[in-house]
């Protein structure tokens, strides 16, 4: 049903009567277009609006939402783009909903970044229009946190008045890994990485791990090639009319080269993930630590070189003493090292409990920042004496456990408790010998902490042993069952005087060489294994004594196995060479299956083993681009 609303306006000074009639409102015509905007019907929409040029502008929902309000949020972009191509009057883009919100705030609200840079270009005094909280569209972007739309509306914007707010959109930014969009913003507004040290704790607090060898090599491009295709996404048949029926076809031969793109990539990626997935090979997927590695040095670099520009040197260090006690924490080196290289004293902060970065070092493990020791004998002999609040001295604090995050680097309790052990032990070779056991104010020697602190990792250590022992005793007996067997049922039989037929066979002789091979490292295993779960399981013997067991068993283990596959091939030769040769390749092929399933699992425990047992990670640093600082700066600071 249609209303009409009537004014008065003045028609002498004593009487006001005239009647003003405006047009209807037709509340079917805005169901219908409200329909056609969430159904993204651009033909249905603009039979609408050709009708009825002033409907553009009323508000057709409840809450004072415009079409362009809903066709924003809906995200359409087809119909977005014809929408706002069809809107000639200037006014129609700063209409507001009943909060007080334009179509860009919107865009802000739901990320839709691709609307947002339409209305933009159409009126660039949106990016200024306040809703009712007295919000700009920036701020509704970083409320809801869609990045996308924070980085392009921010390079819109030429001036942001609100600090607080931005500097509290910097720290999420990077909090959020957003490095990339998070230089961009100080490199526009470099005040706010000055504003106070939240911006600088936040990098500490979120400063991604090193890398290793290999993900120092390359990043994948893999990924990014894979969210590109994605993002292009498909065009929507609904804004072409029907009687364009070429275009229609074209559309369609579109959409089917994009399925069958897509459908390549897929083949690719499972490719990927059966080759580089595999636990010998370095995963793929994680060198873009390469990449997001880089952009946060960067963005380290630009925020202290900011601080550095203050004049006032207090200023500068105070920003640096509670970040660097962070980075610590987190174990961020590069935090670290950049700090010490632009305010060496800071070396001299300590936390709440007066300990400093290397007595932190010890109690968090953060074996990088626990070397710096090295690279200075007068600050190293400084630690041989010192003591705490609580009167403990470095090897308490060694006694302690380690965080759960660090301890999960390694990948089960025996290797855990290892690694304690030798965190304790080269902490113990620091120390003063009288320190080894002196006791804390709480009556304790460093040996009491240590046991009492790993009481509960010790016990799981010993079951982990325990139960690997007697699963690896179980496949080296079946293994030794079989190949004891194979060597007194030789191929091809054997003459009336027991000689094997197949003596002079090449074949025949790598058949007995890997049958010896498999039985000798087989039996090995056995006693391996069995040495450990008859051995005591005190925590001395978790350094060396275990660890070296069970690296002789798995070696065995895996020596034995590979020479049983390869004695099974041969055999498999001598059956199939003369009458189906044909067979031969596969069913070598199907014995190597085992192998390579074999090697996958037991080359990184054994390489692990290996490294953590024989490989000390303590020592002088060495030379490396990635070390900023001088340790010769130090010197000057060694006063506590």
């Amino acid at each position: 049903m249609s209303k009409w609303y009537a004014v008065s306006a003045p028609t002498n000074v004593q009487h006001a009567v005239t009647l003003v009639i405006t047009k209807p409102i037709n509340k079917d015509q805005h169901k219908n277009l409200h329909r056609a905007s969430l159904k993204g019907d651009w033909s249905e929409a603009e039979s609408i609006l050709k009708s009825n040029k002033d409907v553009v502008k009323e508000a057709i929902c409840n809450d004072g939402s415009t079409i362009l309000h809903i066709a924003v949020g809906k995200g359409d972009k087809g119909f977005i783009q014809n929408l706002i191509s069809y809107i000639n009057v200037a006014d129609v883009l700063v209409k507001r909903s009943s909060d007080g919100s334009t179509a860009l705030h919107i865009a802000a609200i739901v990320g839709n970044t691709y609307a947002a840079d339409l209305l933009v270009k159409k009126n660039k005094n949106l990016l200024q229009i306040k809703d009712h909280k007295n919000q700009e569209a920036l701020h509704k972007a970083y409320e809801y946190l869609h990045l996308d739309t924070i980085e392009y509306l921010s390079k819109a914007t030429e001036d942001w008045a609100d600090v607080e707010i931005s500097v509290d959109l910097l720290v999420n930014v990077i909090s959020g890994n957003q490095y990339n969009l998070a230089s961009k913003l100080i490199k526009k507004f470099p005040n706010l990485a000055v504003q106070n040290d939240e911006v600088l704790m936040a990098i500490a607090k979120s400063f991604p791990s090193g890398l290793g060898y290999w993900e120092a090599l390359l990043y994948p491009s893999l990924g990014t090639i894979w969210k590109t295709i994605l993002s292009t996404g498909i065009m929507s048949l609904t804004h072409v009319k029907m009687s364009l029926v070429p275009l229609r076809i074209l559309l369609f031969v579109y959409q089917l080269i994009y399925f069958l793109i897509l459908m390549i990539c897929f083949l690719f990626l499972v490719l990927y993930y059966a080759l580089w997935m595999a636990t010998v090979i370095t995963p793929f997927k994680h060198m873009k630590k390469k990449k997001e590695w880089e952009e946060a040095k960067r963005v380290l670099r630009l925020v202290c070189d900011e601080i550095d520009k203050l004049e006032i040197a207090a200023t500068r260090n105070s920003f640096y003493n509670r970040t660097i006690i962070v980075a610590e924490c987190q174990g961020a080196y590069k935090v670290v090292d950049e700090i010490l290289f632009r305010s060496p004293e800071a070396i001299q902060s300590t936390d709440e409990k007066g300990h400093d970065i290397i007595q932190l070092a010890v109690l968090h493990r953060s074996v990088k920042i626990y070397n710096l020791i090295y690279d200075d004998v007068e600050r190293k002999n400084l630690y041989k004496k010192l003591l705490d609040s609580s009167k403990n001295n470095m090897l308490h604090l060694a006694g302690r456990l380690a965080p759960s995050h660090k301890l999960d680097q390694r990948s089960n309790p025996a290797l855990q408790l290892q690694g304690e052990l030798q965190w304790y032990m080269e902490v113990k070779k620091l120390v003063f010998p009288t320190y080894i056991t002196q006791e804390n104010n709480s009556k304790e020697t460093p040996d009491t902490v240590f046991t009492r602190e790993h009481e509960n990792l010790l016990n799981a250590g010993e079951n982990w042993m325990t139960s690997t022992a007697k699963s690896g005793n179980i496949i080296a007996a079946l293994i030794t069952t079989i190949v004891f067997t194979a060597a007194i049922t030789v191929p091809g039989g054997s003459n009336a005087e027991g000689v094997p037929v197949l003596k002079d066979s090449t074949a025949f002789t790598i058949f007995l060489i890997a049958d010896v091979i498999s039985l000798c490292g087989s039996s090995t295993a056995i006693l391996a294994f069995t040495s450990i779960i008859i051995a005591p399981f005190a925590e001395k013997y978790f350094l060396n004594a275990l660890p070296i067991r069970i690296l002789l068993g798995h070696f065995s283990l895996f020596l034995s196995t590979t020479s049983m596959m390869v004695a099974f091939s041969a055999t498999t030769y001598h059956v199939f060479y003369d009458e189906n040769p044909w067979k031969i390749g596969p069913l070598c092929a199907l014995a190597e299956l085992p192998i390579i399933y074999f090697i996958s699992q037991e080359i990184p425990m054994i390489v692990v083993l290996i490294w953590s047992t024989y490989v000390s990670i303590f020592g002088k640093r060495r030379k490396s681009a990635y070390i900023r600082f001088h340790p010769d700066k130090l010197r000057l600071y060694l006063a506590l």
